[in-house]
């Protein structure tokens, strides 16, 4: 489509759109709803157009974005009737036309681009597209980097040697690619064998926290073994889930290097070697999601505890609550910044008091059939029992297990 103004080529490839035009034109899409977005390299850009037609090769080597289209955006655009409407929309003004909108299976209509550029332009989209799962599982390890290597430290397991010597190199191949706009045999020969500790150090992590489910799930309806298991699992589950994200921080490093590797050296295999990565990753968020959600049920089960578990165990029935409300938070925390879909994540908590009311009402009917007079004794205990506040309860049982030489564990 000719215009008096600026072009904007708009390729659609899976949850992202690929921009390329004039710069100014692509600025009035980066504060829109369609973010995040990554601004294309002039490496990549440069790379692009040598398997471009003419016009679009010129087009491709002004500048360019990436825009990832989250299920938000994917309803925005078929409410607006189409990418094309989208984002014209965006673009709308004096520098911003769209010339052409082609998805992925007809982009060498008429002859506009090269037979190889859809396998280019998908490999780019899936690249960047893995760079921005990369910025979001990065922001949760800043979260929880300190206490994670605190940890790693202090059980000293083989681990962290391998996250370290796999981190290394591969920091050293993404220096040398991010200069050169390549990565040659002698860089790739340092990282390819790094994809066997990855998938290992993965399903040990995983394989520990589909353990620590387990365990917590064995502890269900007893407070006091409730409370010392999910004490003890709280660090645990924190320490596998940082384990976990450095392992996908690096997998998917090592993912946009293998790309770009495979476009140097045989540019006709890029689209069944992305198709190949998008299943690998499929797969791995697959078997990462069936682990958090075992945990989050377990754990929340763990915290649901009888009125009478809640009566007789004062203290430690809130400890169970605070201490399953840490590990659903975790998970939480992860499963947000990694983009992972787990249900369940909630824990329940019953007050003293009312747990004992509860538990006078069980009582009630239990004995109604004794006689009037037993219900009205339950009833007449119901109503002393609401004159305790949980306070003077928790305070009376700290005093108990004081005395008694058991070891309160400081919580409050």
């Amino acid at each position: 489509m000719a215009s008096d103004g600026a072009t904007v080529q708009v390729f659609e490839a899976g949850d992202g759109l690929l921009l390329f035009g004039d710069e100014e034109a692509l600025l009035h899409i980066d504060d829109h709803s369609l973010t995040p977005t990554k601004k294309i390299s002039r490496q990549q850009l440069a790379r692009v157009a040598g398997y471009a037609g003419a016009a679009a090769g010129e087009l491709m080597a002004n500048s360019g974005r990436w825009v990832k289209l989250t299920s938000e955006s994917h309803d925005a655009v078929e409410a607006a009737g189409g990418v094309e409407r989208l984002v014209s929309g965006v673009l709308r003004g004096d520098k911003g036309q769209i010339a052409q909108h082609l998805r992925f299976d007809n982009l060498a209509v008429g002859g506009l681009l090269t037979p190889t550029a859809p396998a280019v332009l998908g490999s780019m989209a899936a690249q960047y597209a893995i760079e921005a799962a990369l910025d979001d599982i990065t922001a949760y390890l800043e979260l929880i980097d300190a206490k994670l290597d605190k940890l790693l430290k202090q059980r000293k397991t083989q681990t962290l040697g391998q996250l370290g010597g796999v981190s290394a190199v591969i920091d050293e191949a993404t220096s040398i690619y991010e200069q050169t706009g390549r990565v040659s045999s002698t860089t790739w020969s340092k990282v390819q064998s790094n994809s066997l500790a990855l998938a290992t150090m993965q399903s040990e992590a995983i394989a520990e926290l589909a353990g620590l489910a387990e365990e917590v799930a064995r502890s269900t309806g007893d407070a006091d073994q409730a409370a010392k298991v999910l004490g003890e699992a709280a660090d645990d589950a924190e320490f596998w889930l940082g384990v976990l994200a450095r392992c996908i921080a690096l997998q998917d490093r090592q993912y946009v290097l293998e790309l770009a590797r495979v476009f140097d050296e045989d540019a006709e295999q890029l689209d069944s070697h992305r198709q190949g990565i998008e299943i690998a990753r499929a797969e791995r968020v697959r078997r990462i999601e069936q682990a958090l959600q075992a945990i989050a049920a377990s754990v929340s089960d763990s915290a649901v505890l009888s009125n009478l578990s809640t009566v007789v165990n004062p203290l430690n029935a809130p400890r169970v609550a605070r201490r399953a409300g840490a590990i659903t938070t975790h998970v939480a925390t992860f499963a947000e910044h990694a983009d992972l879909q787990v249900a369940g994540i909630e824990v329940a908590s019953t007050p003293w008091r009312r747990a004992a009311r509860g538990l006078l009402d069980e009582t009630s009917g239990a004995v109604g059939s004794v006689g009037t007079s037993a219900v009205g004794k339950a009833r007449g205990a119901g109503q002393r029992v609401g004159k305790f506040r949980d306070d003077r309860v928790l305070r009376r049982a700290r005093k108990i297990e004081e005395r008694r030489g058991l070891g309160a564990d400081g919580e409050s």
